[in-house]
């Protein structure tokens, strides 16, 4: 048990179980007072030691361990915030990069399909105005050979296919392949999106591929193109632009500085405040003559000078009861 001198506040760590009977009384070896011990109830069973003065201990140590409250800490609470907040955020930018990402691509595709279609359309008027379909064939074939192309067909005023080519046949499944090679390019592929029932573009299931199909009507002879773009492959674009080293180099840097900052904000709060902590226990044990220094946030500054105050009340009380 701690005992600290009435006069002049020496402290002294007493074995308890060394007392005979309820009191004991031993003279304090600093000012000469003599201080009485009434015996507690104790655990018997506690190693026994000689009664001897409490060793001086450095300002910036503790005179005994801190006992730690219950609870959750601080760090804990910041952590925590600071998680939710994280969660939070990233969740808008993958529903706005979801939402937004996809359809641009998407537009962009139909821009390329467009174009494609365009400059397939215009290249082939003249040779087909002439009836030179070994130069539109030739002009389908290119065109399906394109990247990321699955077919190039033109077909004329009357709806038969004139020129038909699909860049890999062995990407759809074994019975539409037998079906091409046997039968030609099938008609039934290119009516599932004819001009003027809509924009043009339409997504058509094919052979076991979605196909996104564009048709673009020949100038000056009544027949019209169909370009035809892999949906896989635009499913691939938008995955690579999901999960892109750009993407994940901003989450990671985002989490980066977040784990920066909850460790400035803990290091910044939590450090004061276990200094606080340690120097009220010291205080409470009879070291008054502490130095309290303000360190930290300016609510941290103000507890420290309101700790100095109550430290120097609580010295000047003491020194006073002492005269």
């Amino acid at each position: 048990m701690l005992v600290i001198c009435e006069d002049c506040a020496k402290k002294y760590n007493i074995d308890e179980t060394r007392i005979q009977g309820e009191r004991a009384q031993f003279t304090c070896n600093g000012c000469g007072h003599i201080i009485v011990v009434t015996k507690p109830q104790v655990d018997t069973s506690l190693p026994e030691k000689e009664i001897e003065p409490e060793k001086e201990t450095k300002s910036n140590e503790p005179s005994t361990p801190v006992a730690r409250g219950k609870g959750i800490p601080i760090r804990s609470y910041i952590f925590l915030t600071m998680t939710m907040g994280f969660l939070v955020i990233s969740a808008a930018f993958a529903y706005l990069y979801l939402k937004y990402i996809p359809g641009i691509i998407y537009d962009q595709i139909e821009l390329r399909t467009s174009a494609i279609s365009e400059s397939f359309s215009g290249v082939i008027t003249k040779p087909l105005l002439l009836r030179n379909y070994l130069q539109v064939n030739k002009e389908a074939q290119r065109t399906s050979r394109l990247p990321g192309a699955a077919y190039a067909a033109v077909i004329n005023k009357k709806g038969i296919v004139v020129a038909g080519f699909f860049s890999d046949l062995s990407r759809f499944d074994r019975e539409f392949e037998m079906q091409v090679k046997k039968k030609g390019f099938p008609t039934s592929v290119l009516s599932e999106n004819k001009l003027g029932t809509g924009d043009g573009h339409n997504r058509i299931l094919i052979g076991g591929q979605t196909i996104y199909d564009t048709v673009v009507s020949i100038p000056n002879s009544g027949g019209e193109v169909h370009v035809g773009i892999y949906v896989s492959e635009v499913d691939k674009a938008i995955r690579n632009a999901l999960i892109s080293p750009v993407t994940l180099s901003v989450a990671g840097a985002i989490l980066l500085i977040g784990f920066i900052i909850l460790f400035l904000l803990t290091r910044t709060i939590t450090r004061p405040m276990q200094e606080l902590t340690d120097v009220a226990n010291r205080i409470s044990l009879g070291e008054l003559d502490l130095t309290i220094s303000p360190r930290g946030p300016r609510e941290m500054r103000e507890l420290a000078a309101a700790f100095e105050r109550m430290r120097f009340s609580i010295k000047a009380a003491v020194d006073r009861l002492r005269k």
